[in-house]
């Protein structure tokens, strides 16, 4: 092809026609200017294609990501339920000797460990070391993400380090303030011990302070929880994904049964509480559940945690449903005990 070329230059030149030449000369700077342009077409193609691969790739990761971090969230509020429940045991003064384990272990029922939550960001890292490459089309989801894994992970590290300080804090003063401490350690128990767990105001403090910061880590891990499962979601769909979605997000919608059962008004019934709200109500609002506190006109939205067990995202608290036969709930916040509420027919 060169040589074909190089003989229309010279037959030109010989016959010494310079406007024919001319022309052709531009003619072939523009061939060869268009062939640069289709190259450079092809190479930004090539490349928009490996970027495009690569953030997926990174996406996807953050998906595995957000699948551990959604059981981790599950299995933290599992143990804040069940603590919350011990909380009440010992504020109210249902707790017993048999409660408290002899030896070493005595009143380490609360108070003394440390329950955080740890977000996995590997693959957000990833994503921001990568970020002037991400294409147009993934733009939409830079805001989900930033909204997780900044100003929500942002609370829940303030709620790990504030729960870290009360943990240090509490064996600090007991370790000072009480000699049966060093005592429980050689498996010596002395009534002082027991009095201590079961009576002491000090101790029934140093637990409601626990369990409030227990209180704010449940709290933002479900905010972060069903944030996580909606990204999750997005991220799918922008990638155009064919995957199953992993059981563990519970991304299925309420049945219509579930929703039937429990939406209504419902009274006070009983409290631990000098006072609790008098009155509640669920409502469905287009298949999203939301719970009412009618006295002060609060609205929460309320998400699925697992069974009949709900959580007003934005609160501490937790609503726990009996058999929808019974059509009762038991509310439950630390520090102030529960209140059960019976559904007006």
């Amino acid at each position: 092809m060169i040589n074909f070329f190089r003989k229309i230059r010279q037959r030109l030149l010989a016959e010494n026609k310079f406007s024919k030449y001319l022309l052709y000369a531009i003619g072939e700077i523009v061939l060869v200017v268009i062939g640069i342009l289709i190259a450079l077409q092809i190479n930004n193609w090539n490349q928009q294609q490996i970027n495009d691969a690569k953030i997926t790739s990174i996406l996807k990761e953050i998906q595995q990501d957000l699948v551990i971090d959604v059981e981790s969230s599950k299995q933290v509020f599992n143990l804040f339920m069940r603590d919350c429940i011990i909380e009440d045991s010992i504020l109210n003064n249902k707790s017993t000797r048999n409660d408290y384990p002899s030896g070493p272990k005595i009143g380490h029922r609360l108070g003394y460990n440390s329950v955080n939550f740890v977000i996995n960001t590997s693959g957000y890292d990833n994503l921001a070391r990568n970020i002037d490459n991400v294409p147009e089309k993934y733009q939409p989801i830079l805001k989900d993400l930033k909204n997780l894994y900044v100003r929500i992970k942002n609370s829940i590290d303030i709620s790990n380090s504030r729960i870290t300080e009360t943990v240090l804090k509490n064996v600090d003063d007991g370790s000072n303030q009480h000699g049966f401490f060093l005592l429980k350690q050689r498996g010596i128990v002395t009534e002082a011990a027991f009095n201590y767990y079961l009576y002491d105001s000090r101790y029934k403090n140093m637990v409601h302070n626990y369990m409030n910061d227990r209180g704010n880590i449940a709290l933002y891990s479900q905010i972060f929880r069903f944030k996580a499962v909606e990204t999750y979601g997005k991220i799918q769909e922008l990638i155009e994904s064919t995957d199953s979605i992993p059981k563990t997000l519970d991304l299925e919608p309420m049945t219509q049964t579930i929703l039937n059962t429990i939406v209504g008004t419902y009274k006070i019934m009983d409290s631990s509480l000098a006072v609790g709200i008098k009155e509640i109500k669920i409502s469905n609002e287009g298949k999203e559940l939301h719970l009412t506190f009618k006295e002060d006109d609060i609205d929460y939205k309320l998400e699925h945690h697992k069974g009949y067990i709900f959580i007003p995202i934005g609160s501490q608290v937790y609503i726990s449903f009996n058999t929808p036969s019974e059509g009762n709930l038991s509310m439950r916040r630390p520090g102030l005990g529960y209140t059960t509420y019976i559904k007006e027919e």
